[in-house]
């Protein structure tokens, strides 16, 4: 494919064929997605050593737990844009570093004021190395594949909650809490080696930002060996090529409706997503619902959410945003009425658990897979790292919510029900995007407002 006009990068990327480095980029950053769920949840499973380890009430680490959501909220939010400045790969590297230097700093932690700073440090590196990922890898394949891999990478996030479940039962009972966090720290800082070495930066990144020739080329030969295009040659789409990545161009009027839809099902999916395992066994026990029938029911929920998770980019990519999302918002609603209907039945609500699992992982992971089409290079991360950022505030606020619903009296169904209605709000927002597909020019994105 040898040419004397310019060729856009893009139609690069779509003519190259598979090779070992792009493979191996999309695993990579899988990887990250994995660490990143494992050094969130071992918090949780290691609060009660911690607390004894410290003579703490284990109630005293609840803000520890938030701190590091905050963390999270902000690393999206303020962090991963610079990844559309800066580069893809030098954040990304950057915030693995971050979040293994701090989850390995927690075993020198001895005051609830230093752990409460090493939480946040860490929240800080995980919320802006998923955005940097995804960013990352929906650049190195073709744009039909973009939301099925960024779906699939985001399913490493629930997957490293099941192996840090898997690491505590193993590692805590023989060799304390500190070796769980020694695995969650050695393990991202030796993965920030091999991305460093093994990771090539987005070829589209480096075309629209106008990078030297010498750092295009060198991309280029690992990313498309086999496509001759001279690298001076590469130019990218008109909208990648706008200098900067403020967050308000997010809000551009062509944009600014479905940027809005997008946060509002971003905020309903992660924080119902965050209450139901937080808050269901404390709201159903007093129904007469053991504890362990409870957790049965979550592990079922967590496995419906995994599978989901894995499948709602490429539903997406299937069948439209616009379908997809707000059938997974409505099957999550009602299994949230189930729950609080069926209650004390465990088969009921492990029943109606599996059903929350399968559409709040679906809804989840469709928006994030969302993001990664629908805004262009220029502004991806950025799109990307705000979408999760709202997110994660919502998994904030979300629990303070219900516990004032808690604290009020209010009836588990009741609960639930507010549960399903947020649900609902979130679908119908899903629903409101435009249904044009992500992989059209810009006007056809769903979330620019004249989309047909």
């Amino acid at each position: 494919m040898t040419r004397t006009a310019t060729v856009n990068v893009g139609e690069v990327i779509e003519k190259a064929r598979l090779n070992p480095v792009r493979v191996l980029c999309v695993a990579l950053c899988a990887l990250v997605a994995l660490f990143d769920g494992l050094d969130l949840q071992i918090i949780g499973l290691a609060a009660p050593s911690i607390a004894a380890t410290m003579h703490i009430p284990v109630g005293a680490l609840g803000a520890v737990f938030s701190v590091a959501l905050a963390g999270l909220a902000v690393g999206g939010l303020v962090i991963a844009p610079w990844a559309d400045r800066l580069g893809r790969k030098a954040v990304l590297v950057a915030a693995v570093v971050t979040f293994g230097v701090f989850t390995l700093a927690t075993i020198t932690a001895n005051t609830v004021t230093t752990l409460l700073v090493y939480r946040f440090l860490t929240g800080l590196g995980l919320g802006a190395a998923v955005p940097c990922a995804i960013s990352l890898a929906s650049e190195v394949v073709p744009v039909r594949r973009r939301a099925a891999v960024a779906g699939l990478l985001f399913a490493g996030f629930p997957l490293g909650g099941v192996l840090a479940g898997l690491l505590g039962s193993a590692l805590i009972p023989v060799s304390g809490w500190h070796s769980l966090f020694v695995v969650g720290g050695v393990g991202p800082l030796l993965t920030a080696v091999v991305l460093v070495v093994a990771l090539p930066e987005s070829l589209i990144f480096l075309v629209s930002r106008r990078a030297p020739r010498r750092r295009v080329a060198r991309s280029m030969a690992r990313v498309a060996p086999d496509v001759s295009v001279d690298p001076s040659l590469l130019v990218a789409d008109a909208r990648d090529r706008t200098a900067g990545a403020p967050v308000r161009r997010l809000f551009a009027a062509d944009r600014r409706l479905g940027t809005a839809l997008l946060w509002t099902a971003s905020f309903v999916a992660f924080g119902v997503l965050v209450v139901n395992t937080s808050w269901a066994p404390t709201l159903l026990a007093p129904l007469g619902l053991p504890v362990a029938r409870t957790a049965l029911a979550l592990a079922l929920f967590n496995a419906g959410s995994v599978i989901a998770t894995a499948a709602g980019g490429w539903l997406i990519t299937r069948y439209g945003a616009r379908r997809v999302l707000p059938a997974a918002f409505l099957l999550a609603a009602i299994g949230l009425v189930g729950v609080g209907v069926l209650a004390p039945s465990a088969s009921g609500v492990a029943s109606a658990e599996v059903l929350v699992g399968l559409g709040l992982g679906c809804a989840s992971s469709g928006v994030i897979a969302l993001a990664a089409v629908a805004y262009s290079t220029a502004i991806r991360s950025t799109g990307v790292g705000w979408a999760l950022g709202i997110g994660r505030v919502g998994s904030f606020a979300g629990p303070l919510v219900v516990g004032a619903l808690a604290a009020a009296a209010w009836a588990v169904a009741g609960v639930f029900a507010v549960l399903a209605a947020a649900c609902l709000v979130g679908g119908s927002a899903a629903a409101a995007l435009r249904s044009a597909p992500d992989a059209g020019p810009p006007s056809r994105s769903p979330l620019h407002e004249g989309a047909a």
